[in-house]
């Protein structure tokens, strides 16, 4: 997973969820989450990286679950399923599994694929404007030094004995400030660089579409087709 085209890949996730939220079959759900977590897996994606990425889809699902079990009506959402005979937890199944379905397609892709990769693939083949690119990489790789820095300012105040909590106004006000004076200083140095969409630039990393790519595009969103139609 990790070597297919990241743009190839991302509208293959997406027509899949798409394709996916057609069906009203709680297997489907289960199936393709099923997939997307033996997929990642297989991609060699620690299994504690995996579990942080579905605890809140888990837990939004559970809440799901159980409010559609507790608030349904005699009406099943979708066609009837001979497997769960209860309309209630056939409503909480579908709608919970849903979640975990597209969570499933969310981490396939999250945990499989390289954020700056991924924009510059943008950049390359859709014709992403420079500008935006550049800037989207440029904000992600700010974000671990506002963390540092973050941190650091709470330390500054505990040495003077001052409290602040974990999120407060004290502590975001000098990151905000420090942040604009990063964001100059970037923009002056991607500007005397040439970052700009005056001429053709080239790219040391030059991304391109192979058949693998290609199939992996039309595969998913044909599997998930073909699994809802037999199921459904």
């Amino acid at each position: 997973m990790r070597s297919i085209d990241p743009t190839c890949k991302f509208f293959g996730v997406l027509v899949s969820a798409v394709v996916l939220a057609i069906f009203y079959v709680p297997e489907l759900n289960f199936y393709v989450l099923a997939a997307c977590a033996l997929a990642t897996a297989l991609s060699r994606v620690p299994a504690k990286h995996m579990l942080l990425f579905l605890l809140p889809a888990g837990l939004l699902a559970a809440g799901l679950y159980f409010s559609a079990y507790h608030f349904s009506s005699d009406t099943v959402v979708g066609a009837h399923r001979q497997m769960f005979t209860d309309a209630r937890v056939l409503n909480g199944l579908l709608l919970s599994g849903r979640l975990l379905a597209f969570a499933g397609l969310g981490m396939l892709f999250s945990l499989t694929t390289n954020k700056v990769d991924f924009i510059r693939s943008l950049n390359q083949q859709l014709r992403v404007p420079s500008k935006f690119a550049y800037g989207i990489i440029a904000a992600w790789g700010m974000f671990p030094k506002m963390a540092g820095e973050y941190a650091k300012t709470r330390a500054a105040f505990r040495a003077r004995g001052l409290s602040a909590g974990f999120v407060s106004p004290a502590l975001l006000v000098p990151l905000l400030v420090k942040s604009v004076r990063w964001s100059e200083a970037i923009a002056i140095a991607m500007e005397s660089k040439g970052f700009g969409e005056a001429e053709a630039r080239t790219h040391y990393r030059v991304y391109r579409s192979g058949a693998r790519d290609i199939l992996f595009l039309s595969l998913p969103p044909v599997a998930v087709l073909a699994a809802g139609l037999m199921l459904g």
